[in-house]
């Protein structure tokens, strides 16, 4: 079976000097273990390693976070439920050679051939042409930052610490569950002193406290 290292240099927008090297990161090892070949596992390692650098030069280079917003941000970014979404868009996971499984349906398996491609890539052309790679396809931008940024503030503990002051506590009080089993929405309730400040609702409890957090401290401020 064949690798279509034209068809895919195509669709990432990366030419290969060496195409042998593209072909290795798209070896799954449940098939390299079966015809004695190479898999992407090592280009993966490498690759996650130049991924979590260029994302630190980036906000580095770019935005005055703290050291602690600085990796929630980065590790957000270098998620595989994050970097999977542009496998999943370009259909990559049809080129990658496996056996026994669907690739699409695993968001770890879409995450590491995201890496094993960057890995590819610095051994034939670099960390530049790695870091033009990674900024375009993960749409990194000054409005992206900021939206993660606001998604992975931890704003629990911001109102926590901002009612100590006053000697009070916050309580979550989960007001509902609805939606199917593998998409489930939680409707939470924050309670100051037994009143309710705000209501919010989310995929998990904990991203729905926080948002009523949130809520709550935007309150205070006005």
């Amino acid at each position: 079976m064949e690798i279509n290292t034209k068809q895919i240099q195509s669709i990432i927008g990366v030419k290969f000097k060496n195409e042998d090297i593209l072909k290795t990161a798209f070896t799954h090892s449940s098939f390299a273990n079966m015809q004695g070949l190479e898999s992407n596992e090592r280009l993966e390692f490498l690759g996650d390693s130049v991924l979590n650098f260029c994302t630190t030069e980036y906000l580095y280079q770019n935005f005055d976070l703290s050291e602690g917003d600085s990796s929630k941000v980065r590790a957000y970014l270098v998620s595989s439920e994050y970097v999977s979404e542009y496998i999943k868009q370009k259909n990559l996971t049809k080129f990658l050679l496996c056996h026994n499984f669907n690739p699409f349906s695993s968001t770890n398996v879409m995450g590491d051939l995201f890496e094993a491609i960057v890995g590819a890539m610095f051994l034939d052309g670099g960390i530049e042409i790695c870091k033009k790679f990674i900024y375009q396809s993960l749409n990194y931008s000054k409005n992206l930052i900021l939206t993660v940024h606001q998604k992975t503030r931890d704003y629990k503990t911001e109102l926590q610490e901002l009612l100590q002051k006053d000697g009070k506590i916050p309580t979550y009080v989960l007001l509902s569950k609805s939606g199917p089993a593998h998409l489930p929405e939680f409707e939470i309730a924050v309670l100051i002193d037994n009143k309710q400040y705000a209501v919010a609702t989310g995929k998990s409890k904990k991203e729905a406290e926080n948002l009523c957090a949130k809520k709550t401290i935007e309150t205070f401020k006005k």
